[in-house]
């Protein structure tokens, strides 16, 4: 069965990195940055895998964040999802 596939905009990406994950883990400074992201650019660099990394909670369990590397660098991507019953089942970034 063909998946109907609707583009729905475009991310830039400057980083060659794209983060998959709920913003407010990140945004809050107030309830302080989850260890595993570093306290800033370098340290969140030096955690990083090779083309992904799981990031975890302060308590160990997964589910912060997915680093992923965009494949091709710097660039323009489009984002593109699946929906079923009018909810978005799927999402994907077209790297190349």
């Amino acid at each position: 069965m063909s998946k109907n596939w609707e583009k729905v905009g475009e991310i830039g990406v400057d980083a060659g990195l794209c983060w998959i994950g709920d913003p407010c883990y990140i945004l809050h400074k107030e309830c302080g940055l989850p260890s595993e992201l570093g306290e800033d650019w370098s340290e969140f660099c030096d955690n990083l895998e090779r083309d992904t990394t799981q990031f975890n909670y302060d308590l160990g369990h997964p589910g912060l964040g997915v680093c992923v590397s965009s494949g091709n660098g710097d660039g323009l991507y489009p984002v593109e999802v699946v929906k079923k019953d009018g909810r978005i089942k799927e999402v994907r970034v077209k790297f190349f």
